[in-house]
C-alpha cells in the first residue's frame, strides 16, 4: 500500500438524529421505504426512533396507543404485531399532518 492512501483519514460527519427522527413525515417515508426494500428490522428501528421523539402521553391520548405499548416497541426485544405497527404508522402520519 502506498503511504498516500494511509495518510488520508475518513472524517465522520456530525449528525443530529433529533432533526430527522423528530420529523414525522420523514420517519413515515423512511419506514415505508424500509418495508418496500424488505428490511423489516430497519423498519422497526425507524419506527422506534420516531417514537422516541414523540410525547408518549400525547400519543396515548390522541391515538389510543397505550404508553406502555409505545415503550415496549422501543425495546430491542420487541416484535410488534401488524395491528400495532399500523396504529403507530397512522399516528406518525397524523402527527406529520399537524405540522
Amino acid at each position: 500500500m502506498s503511504s498516500e492512501k494511509n495518510s488520508k483519514k475518513t472524517r465522520l460527519l456530525k449528525h443530529d438524529g433529533s432533526r430527522t427522527l423528530g420529523d414525522p413525515e420523514l420517519v413515515f417515508k423512511t419506514f415505508m421505504e424500509c418495508l418496500t426494500e424488505g428490511d423489516h428490522e430497519a423498519a422497526v428501528e425507524v419506527l422506534a426512533g420516531g417514537l422516541r421523539h414523540m410525547n408518549k402521553s400525547q400519543l396515548a391520548k390522541r391515538h389510543r396507543i397505550p404508553r406502555r405499548t409505545a415503550y415496549n416497541l422501543l425495546s430491542k426485544k420487541s416484535s410488534p404485531g401488524l395491528d400495532l405497527v399500523a396504529k403507530v404508522c397512522h399516528a406518525i402520519k397524523l402527527e406529520s399532518a399537524r405540522r
